[in-house]
């Protein structure tokens, strides 16, 4: 299993090497910075961009936004999520709005928030609007996972709704954030992105990469997916503890 993990290393970055040399060779034969800078210079691009004095303020800016947005839909998600799986006339009553909810694209999402909220609002409310339904439906289905028995049970002793909660639906509903916490974040994470591309608040990622564009400064664009890209690995790494932990913890309840 040793051998075979680090033949896979070595894949992996001959893989990456690959496609870095024909990224360069490209941009050699292309020879124009605007349509694709080499690689040198988004190199050269994303060390200026983390020497800035603001880059902090600007990533931290979209993971504040990022966080609060999820924060809220994961809170939401779970009292509509519990109402859902008590009271049928919850589940009626979300059909349209969750089905409107994972049609609507997100660009067009974008437009309205930013006519209805302003330009600092704005991705906070296109994330929040994105994540819900998924967080929302999850929970319903981990719900719905519950032994009928149980359920059963629960009523004939008539335990309290909390005493529920507390005992039965939110263990349940733990492992499911757990098991999805990060994919969903950063699903939030890049659409709160996009949101500032276009909202363009002061302070973000998004309002970096169209300041970017505005200045034709394709490397920097680049560099900025670089650092995106970077972020996004750090989420995978965080998503493989939780994951091994949940497993972990789950097990766990089962022996008990």
């Amino acid at each position: 299993m040793k051998g075979y993990t680090w033949k896979s290393r070595i894949s992996i970055l001959g893989s990456c090497l690959f496609f870095l040399t024909l990224w360069q060779v490209f941009s050699i034969i292309i020879n124009n910075d605007i349509y694709l800078p080499r690689v040198e210079q988004v190199v050269n691009g994303t060390r200026e961009i983390f020497s800035n004095k603001d880059f902090l303020k600007i990533v931290l800016s979209t993971f504040y936004r990022t966080s609060l947005c999820y924060t809220l839909a994961i809170i939401l998600a779970m009292i509509l999520g519990v109402l859902t799986f008590m009271y049928p006339f919850f589940r009626y009553l979300m059909i349209p709005i969750n089905a409107f909810a994972k049609t609507i694209p997100t660009m067009v999402l974008v437009v309205l928030a930013l006519v209805w909220f302003n330009k600092d609002k704005a991705p906070f409310v296109v994330g929040f609007a994105i994540t819900l339904p998924i967080l929302y439906e999850g929970i319903v289905s981990s719900l719905e996972g519950i032994d009928g028995k149980i359920i059963e049970m629960l009523n004939i002793y008539e335990v309290s709704l909390i005493d529920k909660i507390k005992n039965i639906y939110w263990p349940v509903m733990r492992f499911y954030f757990i098991s999805i916490f990060v994919s969903t974040f950063s699903l939030a994470f890049k659409v709160v992105i996009a949101g500032e591309v276009h909202g363009q608040p002061k302070y973000g990622i998004g309002s970096a990469i169209q300041l970017e564009k505005v200045n034709f400064n394709t490397s920097g664009i680049f560099s900025w997916i670089v650092i995106i890209a970077i972020i996004s690995l750090v989420f995978e790494l965080i998503n493989k503890f939780l994951k091994n932990s949940a497993y972990r913890w789950k097990n766990n309840e089962y022996r008990n």
